[in-house]
Formats: C-alpha cells, sequence, structure tokens
C-alpha cells in the first residue's frame, strides 16, 4: 500500500513538473517499434537484418541487446572496410514516410509541454513524429547531432526561436562515421563528450536544470551510470534531482538499480519503457481533458529559420540555385542520394531575416562540397539570395588547400562561361559541368563521387 501511494506521488509530481516545461525525456532504441511484414519488431534488429544481407554477413544468433553493434564487428573482423558500414547503414534505413511511426514517439510528442527532446539512437524518426504531430507533416522540428568531429550545441536563446527540438546526442544518420554505431564508437562519443571545450555545454546546462526520463536507453551498466552522471553534473546538486529511468535492461540489473536509486538520487519505473509512454500519455490526457489526442496546436512563427535550414549532416553537398531552377535541382539531389551522397537544399521558400541568413551561413560552413547551380535565371539582374550563398562559399573556398575542390558550377542549361555576366569571376575560371535540365551523366556522379569520398577522408583526418 505504502509503495503504491509513493509511485502516485511520484505521478503527481512528474505532471505538475511537464506542466512547468521542466521534463526533458531521453529517447533510446527500445521505444522504437516499427510493423514489418505485418508484425511488429524493434527498428535496429530490423536494420541490423538488411545491412547484414546487404554486408553479406552471418545474422545467426544476433544479440537482442546491440545487434547493430555485432553485425559491424562481424563485418570488419572479417577485413571489412569500416566506412562502409555507414554507407549502408543509411541506404537500408527505411524513409519515415514508408513507416508507421513508433506509437509511443507519437504519444510522447502529443505532450506538448516537452519541447526539448535527447536522442541517444541516429534514426529521423522522433522527428518525423513531432512533425507530422504537432506541425501537420511540414518540417517544423529543429534538429541538432553531436558528433567527435562536430561539436554542435544548443545555440543560446533556443526556446525563443525553436518549437520542438531533436538533439542527437549520438549523431544522426549520415553516409559519413559521424553517428554511433559500434561499442567502440559509444566509447568515443562518450570519452569526447566530457571535454570541457568539445562537449555541448548548452544542452548539459538544459539537463541539469530539468528533469530528465530516460526512456528505453536500453544502455550497459557502466554506460548508464556514466549518462546520468555527465547529466547530472556537480554530485551535490545531484542530490535534490529526481530524474525518473525507463527501461527494461536497468530494471533487471538489481546492481545498477541499487546505485541509480541511493547514489544517483533516480527512480526507476517498475513497468517497462513503452508501459511508461502509455501510462504518461494516458495521465497526462486526463490532466487536459480538451488536449485529445491528434490536437495539439503549435504554432510556428514565420520569422525563425525554417528547420530545413539547420537539418544538414556535416559534411553533405550544398546545392545553392535560383528557384526557378527547382525542378532540375530535385532530379540532381535525388541521383546523388541514390548514390550514398548526403545532400542539403533548401526545401522551402527562402525566408527573410538575419537568422535565416545566419543558419544558410552555417550550413555553407559545415559543408564539404559547393554545387552552384547556373542557368539564365542565375544571371537575372535583380538581387536574389542565393548570391549571397556565393560569397559565402568562395569565402570557405580559401580556406582549403589546394588539392581540395569545393566549388563545382554545374550549367543546366545553354549558358556559357564566357557569356555569364553577372558570375563571380572564380566561378568562369572552373571547370563546369553541364547537366542538361538536371540530367545527370556518369562522368558528373563519378567526379563528384571522388570529391565527396576525398572530402571526407580529409576531414577526418
Amino acid at each position: 500500500m505504502g509503495a503504491d501511494l509513493e509511485l502516485e506521488s511520484r505521478w503527481e509530481d512528474l505532471l505538475l513538473l511537464l506542466d512547468e516545461g521542466k521534463v526533458v525525456p531521453v529517447i533510446g532504441r527500445d521505444l522504437l517499434e516499427i510493423g514489418v511484414n505485418g508484425r511488429k519488431v524493434r527498428l535496429y534488429s530490423h536494420l541490423a537484418e538488411r545491412l547484414a544481407a546487404r554486408l553479406d554477413v552471418d545474422a545467426a544468433d544476433l544479440p537482442a541487446q546491440d545487434p547493430l553493434n555485432a553485425v559491424a564487428c562481424r563485418y570488419i573482423e572479417r577485413g571489412g572496410r569500416s566506412s562502409r558500414v555507414y554507407t549502408t547503414l543509411k541506404s537500408v534505413m527505411p524513409s519515415p514516410d514508408e513507416l508507421d511511426l513508433p506509437e509511443s514517439l507519437v504519444k510522447l510528442a502529443r505532450i506538448e509541454s516537452l519541447r526539448l527532446f535527447v536522442s541517444t539512437t541516429f534514426d529521423p524518426l522522433l522527428e518525423a513524429a513531432l512533425n507530422r504531430t504537432r506541425f501537420d507533416g511540414r518540417a517544423g522540428t529543429t534538429t541538432f547531432s553531436w558528433n567527435p568531429r562536430d561539436v554542435e550545441d544548443l545555440p543560446a536563446g533556443w526556446r525563443d526561436r525553436c518549437r520542438a527540438v531533436v538533439f542527437h546526442l549520438l549523431g544522426r544518420l549520415s553516409a559519413t562515421p559521424d553517428y554511433a554505431v559500434t561499442e567502440a564508437d559509444v566509447l568515443e562519443f562518450m570519452h569526447v563528450l566530457q571535454s570541457e571545450t568539445r562537449g555541448p555545454g548548452v544542452l548539459f546546462d538544459e539537463l541539469r536544470q530539468h528533469q530528465l526520463l530516460l526512456i528505453g536507453c536500453s544502455f550497459p551498466d557502466w554506460l548508464t551510470r556514466f549518462l546520468v552522471r555527465i547529466a547530472q553534473g556537480d554530485s551535490d546538486a545531484a542530490r535534490d534531482r529526481s530524474d525518473l529511468v525507463a527501461d527494461d535492461t536497468v530494471r533487471s540489473d538489481s546492481r545498477l538499480v541499487y546505485f541509480l536509486t541511493k547514489f544517483a538520487g533516480c527512480q526507476v519505473f517498475p513497468g517497462g519503457p513503452t508501459e511508461f509512454v502509455d501510462e504518461l500519455h494516458e495521465r497526462w490526457l486526463r490532466a487536459h481533458p480538451a488536449k485529445e489526442a491528434g490536437e495539439v496546436e503549435v504554432t510556428v512563427d514565420p520569422q525563425a529559420p525554417s528547420a530545413a535550414a539547420t537539418d544538414m549532416v556535416e559534411g553533405a553537398i550544398f546545392l545553392s540555385y535560383a528557384s526557378e531552377d527547382r525542378p532540375a535541382v530535385e532530379r540532381i539531389r535525388a541521383e546523388l542520394e541514390r548514390q550514398g551522397m548526403d545532400v542539403w537544399f533548401d526545401r522551402d521558400d527562402l525566408r527573410g531575416g538575419d537568422a535565416y541568413e545566419t543558419m544558410i551561413r552555417r550550413n555553407i560552413r559545415r559543408s564539404s562540397l559547393f554545387l552552384a547551380i547556373i542557368s539564365g535565371h542565375s544571371l537575372i539582374q535583380q538581387p536574389r539570395f542565393f548570391r549571397k550563398e556565393w560569397r559565402a562559399a568562395l569565402d570557405r573556398a580559401e580556406m582549403f588547400p589546394d588539392n581540395w575542390p569545393f566549388i563545382f558550377p554545374v550549367v543546366i542549361d545553354a549558358t556559357q562561361p564566357y557569356a555569364a555576366e553577372g558570375l563571380p569571376e572564380k566561378f568562369t575560371g572552373l571547370q563546369w559541368m553541364k547537366l542538361p535540365d538536371g540530367q545527370c551523366t556518369d562522368e558528373f556522379l563519378n567526379t563528384v563521387r571522388d570529391a565527396f569520398r576525398n572530402a571526407q577522408r580529409l576531414a577526418s583526418r
């Protein structure tokens, strides 16, 4: 009886903190159940099977705890290139549009007081759930991704500009090794996260000021202890906290439960992660009867930078173009992505404002290649935003060594370099690639692929 009263009291406290916006969920892979051939499976088990088939790796007896790590290790142990694991994994990841989104993610997305979500997974499903639930399918969620090479952090004042944020603490799906797949990757991430200069300091400040909900992270003992410790900060401050853990792996480890409850001030939910989310969602709806499922209203500030402007993988290819040429650019983008390359371009109408321009410049600084799409539309003698992109790309190109080509002019009509008035002089001196109406040639794809891979190799050094 006493235990029931204590649990009920914990729920009441959690709902109060939710209403005040003082809760941050930390989401793990055990919440990612998808439908495959009429049955529910864990996303990462499904990815492990697809990865094993593509890499011709024996998928027998894969451990339920971390099947992707097992597939990657088996492939590397037999002499496979580790970089291929990441490119292949990206190619076998289904698009969120092809999946029934995990119900647990949708239920969490409906709790509108949750603004910041920390993801320990690399997939885009949480972002997709937020976009579908809160923004009617539009790209309203702002996504950040930290890895040891890219020290991305929450920007100061993010609450004034972002309606919903997903922060990928262990990297985000990419064709490059910028996200954690193996245990060695996780260890490297955890090591660098401790750095005062390279860790996401603003994010950690947010975590220390909020109650954490660690839901379905399924981490081993040492990693759970480490993550809780690094998020809580000073041990004296941790005594006043009451973070909550809902995780099957943790619940089955009595020694870990003892550490979390006695020394880290955590509460361990008696059920599994999906059961926790179900009950949390149900209790939140009862406390907010006007909020029926699917009726969460989140307005989008028209002056805020679009999510597309921030949502760029480190080292992606930046496509700069006149808006009239978008159909041709879509064809180029689709073909490059089919070849396993990360590509970014503005998917919305260009928005004004200093914040938007700052985001665009930042993405150009993070890109590995800059494709300037040239046509008669880009020569029109009118003020156009893409010219700011050109200038930013020229500034960035000055930083690269001579063996690292960065800017690639791509002409999609009959425009000739010698007749192209208004183009930067350095553009006319570069080798132009001709793709009539955006139809990619083998020569173009091979050239860009080689340059993209070379850029990744140089960056990794």
